[in-house]
């Protein structure tokens, strides 16, 4: 008993429990893999609140977590990750727009270059009436006549001083001549020393300014050295922090080739036409996302692309009143508009308005087609459904509008241009092409979803691809990159 208190003491000293083994597991590793897809799920359906609820950083950082548990519990390219993948990449691209948003905000009320803001301190002479010039001028005029005298009274009292003070230096200087001689001797022998320590000191001043200039000539190249390296450094941060958008390119990437596995892959035999028609959707929706990435990088030529093949998918497998259909239909024109491609993109916009007033016409007659984004609304009716939609239609014809506008504005530029050069005027055909030299900038749109678009620099193809390849290899190396692009979200967020 003795041997066991003084170990048991012996335990408690070092911070150990007497009852406790030694090799006791964490807690980690205490959870059972039904506890982590649980803890995985859990996070999943935060972040889903959040982005409800427009909690957009702490949507990422929910959906971030969710994203690291599922792809360690199942893998990488699992089914199960699919839908964490998705609406990690839309929390994303939802953080991506608040920061431009709130850069945007930042520079409101500032004059851009050009403005003719006037700033001036000074009254513009030409608005003043004739009393108020009258008035100036006799109040200049008084002020002038003040000074005046001012100045002469200063000049009488100053000859009056140098008379009384040219007295006195003549009496003096009788008394002064015998004083005046020795001091003459003695500047003279003071002369000749200062002259002889002056040279010295000329050459100590010499040698001091060829230091300095030494000094600074290497302080400069130090600086520039040292400026060179802070901007490499910079650089290289930059490569390993990507963007959010950045990010939700590659996290819906993921979702999408999950999905398109699901549907089209070996397996495909074995999943439900519920479980299809589930994953279709999602998948629809995926390539939305990544058409709106696109915009906002710019890269509409990729927009187009994604936007095209959403549509083809929703029209085989939506009805064609569907909401769905509209807003995609919305979305390709605002996207063909920024390619400079007019014409097709009225002919988008003007198609999305069709779908609408179809789906008018159906909800009046008690004929459409079910919405299952409306499903668990229990406030939701035909009729505020029709006034919905009524409301959305002026702002498609508003930017039909638009984009006619900027049509026969680059229509109007390339003839300008034309001229200039000496082709003479030029016909309005081909106007709408992809290969117009017109520098116009689109108008911003007004998507349906009632989310903004702000264009960014254009994403290079070359470094997409590279980012696949990093993706790929690092799954088959077992690296986690989810962690990494998790870490990254986390950084850029904060």
């Amino acid at each position: 008993m003795a041997a066991t208190d003084l170990e048991n003491q012996t335990q408690a000293q070092s911070g150990k429990s007497p009852n406790t083994a030694e090799a006791s597991p964490s807690k980690k590793n205490d959870e059972t893999p039904a506890d982590q897809k649980a803890q995985a799920l859990m996070a999943l359906s935060t972040g889903k609140r959040h982005m409800l609820c427009q909690d957009i950083p702490a949507a990422v950082e929910s959906l971030g977590e969710a994203c690291e548990l599922m792809s360690v519990e199942f893998g990488e390219k699992a089914p199960e990750c699919a839908e964490a993948y998705f609406y990690y990449g839309k929390a994303l691209l939802e953080m991506a727009r608040l920061e431009s948003g709130v850069l945007g905000n930042a520079l409101d009320g500032v004059p851009e270059e050009g403005d003719d803001a006037n700033d001036s301190q000074v009254e513009d002479p030409e608005k003043v009436t004739e009393e108020e010039r009258t008035e100036v001028e006799g109040k200049v005029g008084e002020a002038m006549e003040e000074n005046y005298d001012e100045c002469e009274n200063a000049k009488i009292l100053s000859k009056k001083d140098s008379k009384v003070t040219t007295n006195g230096d003549t009496n003096g200087v009788h008394d002064k001549d015998g004083e005046s001689e020795k001091s003459e001797e003695d500047d003279e022998m003071e002369g000749g020393e200062s002259q002889e320590e002056g040279e010295v000191g000329e050459a100590d001043a010499d040698g001091l300014k060829e230091a300095e200039a030494e000094k600074s000539e290497t302080d400069s190249v130090e600086g520039e050295k040292n400026e060179g390296e802070d901007a490499a450094a910079q650089e290289v941060e930059d490569e390993d922090d990507p963007s959010n958008l950045q990010l939700a390119w590659e996290m819906l990437e993921l979702a999408k080739m999950v999905f398109t596995e699901q549907l089209e892959g070996e397996k495909k035999g074995s999943i439900t036409p519920e479980v299809k028609t589930t994953i279709e959707k999602k998948l629809c929706e995926t390539f939305l996302t990544l058409g709106e990435v696109s915009l906002e990088n710019e890269n509409y030529v990729q927009a187009v692309e994604d936007l095209s093949l959403c549509l083809d998918r929703q029209k085989a497998s939506l009805p064609s009143d569907s909401r769905s259909i509209a807003e995609t239909h919305y979305q390709l024109g605002v996207a063909l508009g920024f390619h400079m491609k007019f014409e097709e993109a009225v002919v988008s916009l003007e198609a999305a308005i069709a779908v609408l007033e179809a789906r008018i016409t159906n909800l009046k007659s008690k004929t459409e087609s079910p919405d299952e984004t409306k499903k668990d609304n229990i406030f939701h009716t035909r009729e505020k459904e029709i006034a919905e939609i009524e409301s959305l239609i002026p702002e498609i014809k508003e930017k039909i509008t638009d984009t006619n506008e900027m049509k026969d504005e680059s229509v109007r530029k390339v003839a300008e241009m034309k001229e200039q050069i000496g082709f003479g005027s030029s016909s309005s055909s081909g106007a709408g092409s992809s290969s117009s030299s017109s520098t116009v900038k689109p108008i911003s749109a007004k998507p349906i979803s009632s989310i903004s678009i702000k264009r960014k620099a254009e994403s290079d193809p070359t470094e997409v691809a590279v980012k696949k390849a990093a993706i790929s290899t690092s799954s088959k190396t077992g690296s986690d990159p989810i962690g990494s692009a998790i870490e990254s979200a986390k950084k850029s967020s904060t």
